[in-house]
């Protein structure tokens, strides 16, 4: 009996681990992590920019600044602790998944705010500025709710927010609005969806969205996605002016503290049931 008890608490805590480590994935018509390596962006001297992947374009912030360069550091693009050539979502063309979006597993996610080369900031010169957040799909693919994180104007590389989807099984992606000209007669709202064709824009200054895909999805295992955003319609698909960390699994130390306290919990039931001594105190 004593031993089962100690058996049972020991199934318990691998039955959490094994449920807490599961992570959110990625689906879309089509996709499937490709994997590449630095050679494709090729030499600082001579950046390839050729659209191979679709996401390896010349950037307006300098020739080594698309979200590969990014990633794999070394260009003039900086973020911190940059993962490398890890696997982006595509398809076996090396071409974008024009609708993707994450599959809940009913755990919270955290996103981190690493880089942001725009000019899209709220400032005196340009009064536009981004607005990022997170969403939820309708069963028959629509948006169902947006929820904002964070913008451009007011918030610096480093901010982070955690938010739970829903329970498992629940869809969602990331967004991004692009408000241009704020609060005059030309204003022009782009909302950008991993679910591209929900794009849409609004106010008086709109133009037809330009049916691209916004988003660059990468893998770094584990239940982590890094996710570069193109902001602008029609831009030029460096996919950097907003670059974002997302974590879908809870840390591997803290899955090992809080199984470890499971374990500990039962043996020091077992000690008090095999010490009487132990019981009274």
């Amino acid at each position: 009996m004593k031993r089962n008890l100690l058996k049972l608490t020991i199934i318990l805590a691998s039955t959490f681990l094994a449920q807490t480590m599961k992570a959110d994935v990625l689906v879309g018509p089509g996709g499937a992590f490709q994997p590449w390596t630095a050679s494709v962006l090729g030499p600082q001297s001579a950046p390839t920019n050729n659209g191979v992947p679709y996401w390896n374009n010349l950037s307006g912030d300098g020739a080594t600044a698309n979200i590969g360069w990014c990633l794999t550091g070394g260009g003039a693009c900086a973020i911190a602790s940059p993962p490398g050539a890890i696997s982006y979502y595509g398809t076996a063309t090396k071409a974008a998944v024009q609708n993707m979006n994450f599959v809940s597993t009913g755990n919270p996610a955290t996103v981190t705010l690493l880089q942001q080369l725009t000019n899209q900031v709220g400032s005196a010169q340009n009064s536009g500025y981004n607005v990022f957040g997170w969403y939820t799909i309708n069963a028959n693919g629509t948006i169902a709710s947006t929820t904002p994180l964070w913008n451009s104007k007011t918030d610096s590389l480093g901010e982070t927010a955690t938010f739970t989807p829903g329970a498992p099984g629940t869809k969602y992606g990331l967004f991004l609005e692009n408000i241009q000209g704020g609060g005059t007669n030309v204003e022009a709202d782009y909302f950008w969806f991993m679910n591209s064709s929900s794009d849409y824009t609004a106010g008086p200054g709109q133009n037809p969205v330009d049916g691209l895909q916004h988003f660059a999805l990468f893998s770094g295992g584990g239940g982590t996605y890094y996710a570069g955003i193109d902001d602008t319609n029609f831009g030029n698909e460096d996919f950097n002016n907003m670059v974002i960390k997302l974590v879908s699994a809870p840390e591997p130390r803290t899955l090992i503290l809080s199984g470890t306290g499971l374990v500990l919990l039962g043996l020091c039931a077992f000690r008090r049931r095999t010490n009487p001594a132990l019981a009274s105190t």
